[in-house]
C-alpha cells in the first residue's frame, strides 16, 4: 500500500530502523503493531497530531497524514496477520482507520479482498475500547455502590457478543484469498466469499446493538453526553457510515447472503484439517487455507461439537448447545434447498439470511473455542497449566512483570474455556427463537470476572488478550 504526504515526526520516534534485517521482523504482526503504536504515539497528548484532542477537532475531510511506516500489505500479506498489525490504528479512531487503511485498498485497480473486512474488525477495536472504558466504571462503583452490579451481566454479555464477532472477522480474514489471487470484484466472485457477506451483515447489525446497551450502561451510572465515554460513542456513531460499517452496508452484505442461499442448500464435506486451520488463530494458516469456502465449516463444526461427550459441566452444556444448533443447520439446509433462487426482497428469504449468519457465527464461536481448547498451552480442561488455578490474569494485586508473564498463558486459557462461548451462543440461540437446553451453567459471573480483570490490567478485548501501551 502506497502512502502518500507522510509527516515525519508525528506521534513518537519510530522504534525501528529500515535496514534489510527489518524486512522479516517486519512480517510478524504483533511486532507491527507494537512499531504502530509508538508511530501514533500518547493518545491523550494535546500536540499529538494523531491525537484525541486533535482527531475530535478536526474534520473527515481534513484528517492528518499517516505516519511513514503504517502497515500495508506489503509488510504483511496474510489478510488476518493484517488486520491484527494494523488494531492500534484500528482502535485509535474509526474515521482515521478507513482512510489511512481501508480506503487505499478499496481504491486500487482491484480491490484487495480484505478491504471489506477491514471496516468490521475496525468497529469490533473501536467498541472493545468503550466497553474497556465502561467496565472500569461500573467496577469502580460496584465496590461502593451496590445497584451499579446489575450492568456486569449487560458488559460480560457484550463482551461475549464482542468475541464471538472477533472468532467470525478472525476466520472470514483467514479465509480470504490472496491479492493475486483475487482477480476482480464480481457478484460470482462476491456469492464466492459467503463469510465476508456474513460479517458485513451481522457485526455491524449485532455491535450496534451492543452500542446502544454500553450507551444505556453510561447513562444509568450519570455519565451524560459532555462526558468522555460518551463523546467517543457518539464520535463512533457518527464514523460508521464513513467506515462502511453503518445500516446500509449491511443491508448490502445481507442481499449477498439471500443471493447465496441456493449454496447453503448443498453438502459439507468434513475438510477437517482445513476448517481447523481456520479457527487456529495463534498460528500462521497454512496456504491450503485461503480462498476455502467458509460455509463449508458450519454444519461440520456443529456436528464435531454435538459429538463430545455429554457431562454436567460446562463442556457437556456445549455439547448440548452444538445438537440443537445442529437441528436448526439441517433444517435450514432443507428450507434453502426448497427453492432454486432467492429474491433479496422477499421477507422469507432474508430470515433464511439471518438464520444463516446466526448459525456461522455460532460455528465460528464453537470452532476457536474448541481449537484453544485443544492448544498446546492448555491442559485437558481447557485451563493454562502455569498461570494459576484461574488461568486467568492476575487483577490489580500483581506488579507489572507477573502480569506480562501470564497475558499470553491467559489468552489461550480463557479462549479454551467454556464460559465466554456458553454466554455467547445462549444469546444466538434466543435470537433464533430456540429454547436453550437445560443443565447449563451460569456462565455470567467467569465472563464478568474476566472482562474486569482485563479493563483494570490494560489488556484488550480481543481473542489475543492484547497488553494495551
Amino acid at each position: 500500500m502506497s502512502l502518500t504526504r507522510p509527516l515525519p515526526h508525528a506521534g513518537q520516534p519510530r522504534t525501528t530502523r529500515d535496514t534489510p534485517g527489518a524486512a522479516g521482523e517486519a512480517a510478524d504482526a504483533a511486532q507491527c503493531a507494537a512499531r504502530l503504536e509508538a508511530l501514533l504515539g500518547d493518545f491523550r497528548d494535546p500536540r499529538n497530531p494523531y491525537g484525541r484532542q486533535t482527531l475530535w477537532a478536526t474534520g473527515r475531510a481534513d484528517l492528518p497524514a499517516p505516519p511513514a511506516g503504517l502497515p500495508g500489505v506489503v509488510d504483511v500479506p496474510a489478510a488476518d496477520r493484517l488486520a491484527r498489525a494494523l488494531r492500534p490504528l484500528f482502535r485509535r479512531d474509526l474515521a482515521l482507520a478507513h482512510a489511512w487503511s481501508i480506503s487505499p485498498l478499496l481504491s486500487t485497480p482491484v480491490p484487495h479482498p480484505a478491504a471489506a473486512l477491514l471496516g468490521p474488525a475496525a468497529l469490533l477495536a473501536v467498541a472493545g475500547g468503550v466497553l474497556r472504558s465502561t467496565t472500569r466504571i461500573v467496577d469502580g462503583l460496584g465496590r461502593h455502590e451496590p445497584a451499579a452490579r446489575q450492568w456486569q451481566p449487560v458488559l460480560a454479555s457484550v463482551f461475549a457478543d464482542l468475541l464471538a464477532c472477533e472468532s467470525l472477522t478472525a476466520v472470514a480474514l483467514r479465509s480470504c484469498p490472496g491479492p493475486d489471487t483475487a482477480g476482480p470484484t464480481t457478484p460470482e466472485r462476491e456469492a464466492e466469499r459467503p463469510l465476508a457477506a456474513v460479517v458485513g451483515y451481522l457485526v455491524p447489525e449485532l455491535v450496534g446493538e451492543l452500542l446502544g446497551d454500553l450507551e444505556l450502561v453510561l447513562t444509568e451510572c450519570g455519565f451524560n453526553g459532555d462526558t468522555l465515554e460518551r463523546r467517543t460513542l457518539a464520535r463512533i456513531l457518527r464514523d460508521r457510515g464513513f467506515a462502511r460499517t453503518d445500516w446500509t452496508a449491511a443491508g448490502a452484505a445481507r442481499t449477498r447472503i439471500v443471493q447465496g442461499l441456493n449454496a447453503a442448500g448443498g453438502s459439507w464435506p468434513d475438510d477437517g484439517p482445513e476448517r481447523a486451520a481456520l479457527f487456529r488463530i495463534t498460528e500462521a494458516a497454512p496456504a491450503g487455507a485461503s480462498g476455502t469456502d467458509g460455509l463449508r465449516f458450519v454444519a461440520a463444526t456443529l456436528a464435531d461439537a454435538a459429538g463430545r461427550p455429554v457431562d454436567e459441566g460446562g463442556t457437556g452444556a456445549l455439547a448440548r448447545v452444538a445438537r440443537r444448533l445442529l437441528v436448526e443447520q439441517r433444517a435450514l439446509r432443507a428450507a434453502c434447498a426448497a427453492t432454486a433462487v432467492h429474491d433479496p426482497a422477499d421477507p422469507a428469504a432474508r430470515a433464511l439470511a439471518d438464520r444463516q449468519a446466526w448459525l456461522t457465527l455460532a460455528a465460528a464461536t464453537l470452532g476457536v473455542r474448541e481449537t484453544a481448547a485443544g492448544g498446546p498451552e492448555t491442559t485437558a480442561g481447557g485451563r493454562e497449566s502455569t498461570a494459576g488455578e484461574s488461568g486467568r490474569l492476575p487483577r490489580r494485586s500483581c506488579g507489572e512483570s507477573a502480569v506480562r508473564k501470564t497475558v499470553a498463558g491467559e489468552r489461550t486459557a480463557f479462549l479454551g474455556g467454556t464460559d465466554w462461548a456458553l454466554l455467547a451462543l445462549g444469546r444466538i440461540i434466543a435470537r433464533l427463537g430456540l429454547p436453550v437446553p437445560d443443565r447449563s451453567p451460569d456462565p455470567q459471573p467467569g465472563v464478568w470476572e474476566e472482562l474486569a480483570r482485563r479493563a483494570a490490567n490494560g489488556v484488550d478485548c480481543d481473542l489475543y488478550a492484547t497488553r494495551l501501551p
